[in-house]
């Protein structure tokens, strides 16, 4: 939804939080359970839409939707809806529910060939349903797992990011319709904060990418650079910055001031708790699942500590005690339990503001955790409505 008093500033919720791994699940969620999720907030406001999903479509559901006949009941089915397309979320690759993901989301990473298949499908479709004068996003991995990133695997990511960002160029000067890759950074990957970022661009994607776009699509340097930096950009997630002690107005200013574009931002909160001499407390242990990875990053007295996954970090705690921010997505209106607390006061008006200020036109909550969240906070429909009025009211479009 176009947030009141914001006419280029857009809201939603990212629909990889209901099963979507087929085309069937996809559309599932887009027509009953973001119907409900819409349905709510229209009835606690007088917002009467059309709305945007967060739309999350896998690598199998991509490849059928692309085909003419699906993609024209596709268009007409969000249509019919009130709905409109402006986001995708493109990091999870296949099924992402009821099963084993952990270290798996990370592939195929920007190193791989499919990779670049599956995200030139997300473009090809966004840029037939946005409308007009709206901008698109598409929301990646921040490049490949930590783990794998040897120099040649970076290399070839660079310049298969570079390769991408031609093919945006491409359709913008073709069709008018403007999108962005944005890159996610994410704790225990190539790039997990706002640093590691500017790094990336500076000594890998702008030097490795340029002479492939000059090669491949005939642009000059000054012409190769700027359609890399119009075509990839951050998605920055505020349950990832709240792991990594990162302030997310400054990590904003600091893109923005290295020419580096917020084209969206994901809203959630992690795990805060205090661990001390007597070891974590039995809550934080109902956090741990087979389904998703927990990075937990310790803040002790002597530095800090980081751990791949939640259950290592809980075997071996006494290599640190202190405070843990753990990567477990949690809705901002959920204020905690006991001794677990989150990180949505990162979340100000005046981050929300700043963010705006500096470009960003996306705000997506991202709180994909609640099938496997330990207590029952609610339905996932109305848990997605809560947190909506919830950043509604921040942006200052409703009153408290």
């Amino acid at each position: 939804m176009r947030v009141p008093g914001h006419d280029n500033v857009h809201l939603t919720y990212c629909l990889n939080v209901h099963p979507g791994s087929t085309l069937l699940e996809a559309q599932d969620a887009i027509y009953i359970h973001a119907r409900e999720v819409f349905d709510r907030v229209a009835r606690a406001t007088d917002i009467a839409g059309p709305f945007g999903p967060g739309i999350w479509l896998s690598a199998e559901a991509a490849g059928l939707v692309v085909d003419e006949k699906h993609l024209l009941a596709f268009e007409r089915g969000l249509d019919a809806e009130g709905f409109y397309a402006f986001t995708f979320n493109g990091f999870p690759y296949g099924r992402f529910h009821g099963t084993r993901v952990k270290e798996a989301v990370y592939k195929p990473d920007w190193a791989d060939e499919p990779r670049t298949e599956y995200t030139n499908l997300l473009a090809y479709i966004l840029a037939r349903l946005l409308p007009e004068g709206v901008n698109g996003s598409i929301s990646t991995l921040p490049v490949t797992f930590k783990p794998w990133a040897t120099a040649a695997r970076v290399q070839a990511a660079a310049e298969n990011l570079a390769r991408f960002a031609g093919f945006l160029h491409d359709v913008a000067c073709t069709s008018g319709k403007h999108i962005t890759l944005a890159l996610e950074p994410e704790p225990g990957c190539l790039l997990e904060t706002a640093d590691d970022v500017v790094n990336f661009f500076g000594h890998h994607l702008l030097p490795h990418g340029c002479p492939v776009l000059s090669r491949d699509f005939g642009l000059n340097p000054t012409e190769a650079e700027a359609a890399i930096r119009r075509h990839i950009g951050v998605c920055l997630d505020t349950t990832h910055t709240g792991v990594m002690d990162e302030d997310p107005a400054q990590a904003v200013r600091w893109l923005a001031s290295n020419g580096i574009r917020v084209a969206k931002i994901q809203l959630g909160a992690a795990l805060s708790v205090d661990v001390g001499p007597d070891g974590p407390p039995p809550a934080l242990d109902g956090f741990r699942d087979e389904v998703y990875l927990h990075q937990v990053n310790a803040r002790t007295a002597d530095g800090n500590v980081f751990f791949t996954d939640l259950p290592d970090a809980l075997a071996k705690w006494r290599d640190a005690v202190g405070e843990w921010r753990v990567h477990f997505h949690v809705p901002l209106s959920w204020e905690g339990e006991g001794p677990v607390h989150t990180t949505a006061s990162q979340v100000t008006d005046r981050f929300l503001a700043e963010a705006v200020a500096a470009g960003t036109e996306h705000f997506e909550l991202e709180i994909y955790t609640l099938d496997v969240f330990p207590t029952d906070i609610g339905s996932v429909e109305a848990v997605m409505a809560q947190d909506l009025l919830w950043l509604l009211r921040r942006f200052g479009a409703l009153r408290s």
